[in-house]
């Protein structure tokens, strides 16, 4: 059965993120897919699999990794979790099996059992400033970890999770991993755990925010099968001291030798707000109504900014305005007799609240990815400037590097 993903929101994206950025949310991560690798050969096999050094790793530790093809694009984003006589592979972003497939093709005379746990495990995170609080009152005689990508196995009135410290969003988040059977009895714990810090269960759109604030790319949204890691800026994702893997001769060279022709970026409108009307004054209505959950998610397109993916973006040499006309009729992009290209596109968006301006992710050309350049694009019928801008913004913890 296809897991369902979460809703837009459950009650209303602004108390979600407060909560993600002042006490603490629970995202339910139902599409993160849970691979097994036993047998004596299992470490050496997988990190000739994927980019980073799984050879390092020892029990209660984890890494972040990717899966590339052969000519070094990504695949999937996976958690790599390091036990005593197991490895398992969180297929955090990307298709469990598309990874399933390309780990089992490459098992010829290994001694590697794979399985595919996904059907039989769960997983939700709690994340934000008191999110290692609320964990710690389900089991406070169990340690909890405190470093980034450290794991600990923990008991609770005859439950069992693996506690691991990571973040989908950017804030401090410890992933909750375990059985089917018992998740819906450890989720309920917490959430009863949560009600005196102020928790909520957070959807789409206020992850959405977050994670762009942040500057988490999304797969399937900012990162494809058509993107390396450099270009992704997934550097932490990838060791470079290590042998050989899947995409590694690419994507050593790409390091050392070259650079990607594009990269990832935050831009932010210089505009005030008032540019943007259709969203901001629903973004505004939302902070200061209390609505239900149905009501609010109507209005999430506007919040998310979806339609400004695929959005392609001009240097400020580029007559913005006639181009746009071009784009929004349906007909040639260029029709000078000097054609202009595209120096980038928008990939996501989102209404920032730290900024209170819509905030966005998009591939640019290299030369034009330091902060400030500007570019000019045309999202929902309204000719914008939009300016590099360094992510994470200050102030926020992206994967917790900095905790």
């Amino acid at each position: 059965m296809t897991p369902t993903p979460p809703p837009d929101c459950y009650t209303h994206p602004r108390l979600e993120y407060e909560a993600l950025t002042h006490t603490v949310g629970l995202i339910d991560l139902p599409m993160v897919g849970v691979l097994r690798l036993r047998g004596g050969d299992r470490v050496r096999f997988l990190n000739a699999m994927v980019t980073n050094d799984v050879s390092k790793l020892t029990s209660g530790t984890a890494c972040e990794a990717l899966l590339t093809t052969t000519k070094g694009r990504i695949v999937a984003d996976v958690l790599v979790l390091a036990r005593v006589d197991e490895l398992l592979v969180l297929v955090m972003q990307g298709a469990t099996a598309r990874v399933f497939e390309a780990f089992d093709s490459h098992i010829i005379a290994d001694d590697v059992q794979l399985t595919d746990m996904s059907a039989e495990m769960s997983v939700f995170s709690l994340e934000g400033p008191k999110s290692r609080e609320t964990v710690w009152r389900i089991f406070p005689r169990e340690p909890l970890p405190l470093e980034n990508l450290k794991f600990t196995e923990n008991e609770y009135q005859g439950l069992h999770a693996m506690v691991l410290r990571h973040s989908v969003s950017g804030e401090k988040g410890l992933h909750v991993i375990t059985s089917r059977g018992q998740s819906e009895r450890l989720r309920d714990f917490l959430v009863q755990a949560g009600v005196g810090m102020d928790m909520q269960l957070t959807g789409r759109v206020a992850l959405n925010m977050r994670r762009i604030e942040a500057g988490l790319p999304r797969y399937g949204v900012d990162v494809s099968e058509d993107n390396f890691p450099k270009e992704a800026r997934l550097d932490d994702h990838v060791s470079y001291d290590k042998g050989c893997y899947l995409g590694q001769e690419t994507i050593a060279r790409m390091h050392y030798r070259g650079h990607p022709n594009w990269l990832l970026v935050g831009l932010v409108g210089d505009a005030p707000t008032s540019a943007y009307p259709e969203h901001v004054e629903r973004f505004a209505e939302l902070k200061t109504m209390a609505q239900d959950a149905q009501a609010v998610s109507a209005d999430v397109a506007a919040l998310s900014l979806d339609q400004a993916a695929g959005v392609e973006l001009f240097s400020p040499d580029a007559d913005v305005q006639a181009i746009a006309d071009e784009i929004s009729e349906g007909g040639p992009v260029y029709e000078s007799s000097t054609p202009r290209k595209a120096a980038g596109r928008i990939t996501s968006g989102a209404m920032s609240p730290r900024l209170k301006r819509p905030l966005f992710l998009g591939y640019v050309r290299a030369a034009m990815a330091n902060p400030g350049t500007k570019f000019g694009a045309r999202i929902g019928g309204v000719d914008v400037t939009l300016s590099v801008v360094e992510l994470p913004l200050p102030g926020v913890i992206k994967g917790e590097k900095h905790a």
